[in-house]
């Protein structure tokens, strides 16, 4: 397959190495797109999902099928085009320069008709073994579910890093609780494995930890009543 790969990014990047040697790839600036291919066999634009539309307008008529790789957006952003269109979501967090198990990442496509997603499937199973069809309303359940799990907890991490530094600690000390705390939900459900005063209704282990942020950290105690409500209120049949 020929492969028009529109995008500087981290998802086009990787994008790229998943299906080097495997597909001729052209790497295309979504800004000039001087490289791109009129006779490529698919066109995957990985953009920000403000440009998707934009870009999509400004693509050259071709025979390539044309797909977005967003999690969030609507196949329907796509209805610019004459070309049969599709969505082709890697559902990963991806960072330049961080090697990742390409076999691993889940694949969710969706496509205008069956023979398009026929051909984005095969181009999926080209690196990955976990390929799977979800329209537009899954998506966005797998995209916001994504978000609590992958970017709002990497950002509880960056507080928790915060929080040791000023105590001249490392982040490194707590990296053996995260991963067991990963590790166990290959085993049970991250319901059944939740720990921590909240869940036992620690009343004065979390009135000091208040105390100790707003004392400190005004806006962090804020974020930390709200998260123990919820797993409180979560909860609460339990006890």
């Amino acid at each position: 397959m020929k492969i028009n790969i529109v995008g500087r990014g981290n998802v086009a990047t990787h994008l790229s190495l998943a299906l080097e040697n495997k597909a001729e790839v052209i790497r295309v600036n979504p800004r000039s797109l001087e490289e791109y291919s009129l006779d490529a066999d698919i066109t995957l634009i990985a953009v920000s999902d403000n440009a998707i539309r934009e870009v999509a307008e400004s693509l050259p008529v071709s025979r390539a099928i044309i797909a977005h790789t967003s999690g969030s957006t609507p196949i329907g952003i796509l209805d610019c085009r004459q070309e049969k269109t599709g969505v082709f979501y890697p559902l990963q967090t991806f960072t330049k320069g961080i090697s990742l198990d390409y076999s691993e990442i889940p694949l969710f496509i969706e496509a205008s008709d069956k023979e398009t997603e026929t051909k984005l499937k095969n181009l999926a199973h080209l690196f990955s073994n976990n390929v799977a069809t979800a329209d537009s309303s899954k998506r966005k359940v797998l995209h916001v579910a994504s978000v609590f799990a992958c970017n709002f907890t990497n950002h509880l991490w960056c507080i928790a890093d915060e929080l040791l530094k000023e105590q001249g600690m490392s982040f490194a000390t707590i990296r053996p609780l995260l991963k067991e705390t990963l590790r166990k939900t290959g085993n049970i459900s991250p319901f059944d494995s939740q720990t921590g005063p909240a869940v036992r209704r620690d009343s004065k282990t979390l009135d000091s930890h208040l105390l100790f942020l707003k004392e400190k950290h005004a806006d962090l105690a804020e974020i930390y009543d709200k998260l123990s409500a919820s797993i409180i209120s979560t909860h609460k049949k339990d006890n």
